[in-house]
């Protein structure tokens, strides 16, 4: 397991939702968050990262939002779902070859150190940041 605790600066991502998901791999493989993917680099042509932020509700459930980062809600394009994720402390989780899937790999480190105690879970805004297909880096919101 290879983590590291990091503060995140708050960010503004604006993108398409998906409602009422679990965090885990299993989301972030899903065809729907793949298609999701597929539709904001089709109408992007830069090569910038993609964002897979999981979204807390007051009843306890997560949605997702599959994004990208902008510099403010006016960038955001209209139709977006917009959301501010705040500064934070975050356990950043990157592939440490356990596993052959890169999200598997972070989001099992992520199941080790809870269980583990290592990290307490806050339970709050989660972000995947992909740099590209092969390249994932996992911001777990944590209690200090």
């Amino acid at each position: 397991m290879t983590y590291s605790i990091v503060v995140r600066p708050g960010g503004v991502y604006g993108g398409l939702v998906v409602p009422r998901v679990r965090p885990s791999f299993k989301v972030s493989n899903s065809e729907l968050i793949e298609f999701l993917r597929d539709r904001l680099r089709d109408r992007d042509d830069t090569q910038r990262p993609l964002a897979t932020v999981y979204v807390p509700d007051p009843a306890g459930n997560y949605n997702v939002l599959v994004s990208y980062e902008y510099p403010g809600p006016d960038d955001v394009p209209v139709g977006d779902v917009l959301i501010r994720v705040p500064k934070g402390v975050y356990a950043r989780f990157r592939p440490n070859g356990d596993y052959h899937d890169l999200a598997e790999d972070v989001w099992a480190q992520v199941d080790d150190a809870t269980a583990s105690a290592e990290i307490t879970r806050a339970y709050r805004e989660e972000i995947e940041i992909w740099n590209g297909p092969a390249e994932v880096e996992l911001f777990i919101s944590i209690l200090v």
